[in-house]
């Protein structure tokens, strides 16, 4: 069009006076402008900078003008032919997300403070975290309102606001009425779920309450601050702590068992925990963990980990009993000189293999029990036993399918992750099993590792 305009009469005839031309490019998003100019023909002139900023305004380009450039181009004289970024637009800037600042950890260390000597102290492990009423459990920071953008030619970008934060609220946890920060309902254990915190009363047990055979249930952590004598039964729904010795009693806990000083079994305490144990010795008793089990010093026991049994700390010995662990068995060291028969079992599920076993047995008792009733004459009496019977042998034979298939479908998995004991020592008279294959240990052996490779119990070499 411009060439027709400066030749109108065919291109042999003398050019037509014709100012300088200005072509404004405007993208479809209209986040930028770019400005080409032709230069003037015959005895046209050049367009001045007021003029600039018509051709501008023409095109409805209010907003993001380079000024510097448009003032610097008017004088120059190679500005032709040349896209040149006349404005741009202001991109809008999204508003933060909340954010949720702890004042107590979510994690609580796992493991106990070990001294200069090697010994571990149970007493400050704090695998529950103590908080009073109305303490800050932690602090809401809003979210914020983003920062609208802006076109060349001034039409308004909305700007997405900040996600708000995903306060963790739970059980007996209020919020502040500015919603800024989170605090403790009440006094108690502190404990952060997975999802939220959560606040358990604490049951305070005192030499004085602890008297003959107890059996004692609460919903919530127990905190004995003592002994745990003879024939006592312990059950909560959160952990069990316990500052003292304990002897021939039943522990059972939803979360973690501490016993700051150690268990004294006498071959009938039976501790089960669905999360860990920590003791700083265990001798002559059963003990259940769905993770680890953790001790200075293990002696004649029968242990059951979903995880890793631990004995690195204090004499940090496995003698006696049977271990069996699903992933690892960590030891200074295990048997001992005198060749005491000891048994590590790794891989499978252990926490359920043993419940199996045991429902599998109750299973026979009450088949027992029915074939001795059914050979009774009738009676009111017989009926209703041989009902509650009949109820109590259906209940344990689904247990036993739902344990069965659970097992079955963990079998290659456990296997697979190739689990075996860890020791600085190992002494005759140790034994390792893995599936159906087991090593036999006949010899001294120093900073060794057993377990399965290509099929076979033996020594391996762990990365």
């Amino acid at each position: 069009m411009r060439l027709q305009s400066a030749f109108p009469n065919g291109p042999h005839q003398p050019m037509a006076d014709l100012e300088e031309g200005a072509l404004v490019y405007l993208p479809d998003d209209q986040m930028s402008a770019w400005l080409v100019l032709f230069p003037p023909t015959g005895k046209g002139e050049r367009l001045s900078f007021p003029k600039l900023c018509h051709v501008l305004a023409t095109h409805n380009i209010v907003s993001g003008i380079n000024w510097p450039l448009l003032r610097h181009i008017s004088n120059e004289s190679d500005r032709y032919f040349r896209p040149l970024p006349i404005a741009m637009g202001t991109a809008p800037v999204g508003g933060e997300d909340g954010r949720v600042v702890d004042r107590y950890s979510r994690c609580p260390a796992q493991a106990p403070l070990v001294d200069e000597l090697g010994q571990s102290d149970y007493i400050k492990l704090k695998l529950v975290q103590d908080i009073q009423q109305d303490d800050v459990i932690c602090e809401i920071l809003p979210h914020t309102k983003g920062t609208p953008g802006s076109t060349v030619t001034g039409r308004p970008i909305p700007a997405p606001a900040g996600q708000p934060a995903v306060i963790p609220q739970g059980r007996n946890t209020y919020l502040s009425e500015d919603g800024r920060y989170l605090l403790a309902e009440r006094t108690g254990h502190l404990r952060f779920s997975g999802r939220n915190f959560q606040v358990n009363p604490v049951l305070e047990l005192y030499d004085e309450d602890l008297h003959g055979k107890q059996n004692i249930k609460y919903l919530g952590d127990i905190h004995v601050h003592g002994d745990l004598c003879c024939g006592t039964s312990v059950y909560a729904i959160g952990s069990v702590q316990i500052d003292g010795v304990v002897e021939d009693c039943t522990i059972e806990a939803g979360e973690h068992i501490i016993v700051s000083s150690g268990v004294q079994g006498q071959n009938h305490a039976v501790l089960r925990a669905q999360k860990s144990v920590f003791a700083k010795y265990l001798e002559h008793c059963t003990v259940y963990a769905r993770q680890d089990v953790n001790a200075d010093c293990i002696i004649n026991c029968q242990i059951f980990s979903n995880d890793t049994v631990r004995a690195r700390t204090g004499r940090g010995s496995v003698i006696g009993g049977t271990v069996h662990a699903a992933r690892q068995v960590d030891a200074a060291a295990v048997g001992s000189m005198a060749e005491c028969p000891t048994h590590i079992i790794l891989g499978g599920q252990p926490c359920e293999e043993a419940e199996r076993t045991r429902i599998t047995n109750d299973l026979a008792g009450v088949e027992n029990q029915i074939k001795k009733l059914e050979q009774q004459p009738k009676t009111p009496q017989r009926e209703q036993a041989l009902s509650k019977l009949h109820l109590t042998h259906c209940v344990a034979q689904m247990k036993l399918e739902k344990f069965s298939k659970e097992l079955a479908a963990q079998q290659a998995h456990s296997l697979s992750d190739s689990p075996h004991l860890l020791c600085s020592i190992a002494y005759p008279g140790t034994t390792v099993s893995v599936g159906r294959d087991s090593f036999r240990i006949t010899q001294i052996r120093r900073e060794c590792s057993i377990g399965l490779a290509n099929g076979v119990v033996g020594p391996v070499e762990v990365r």
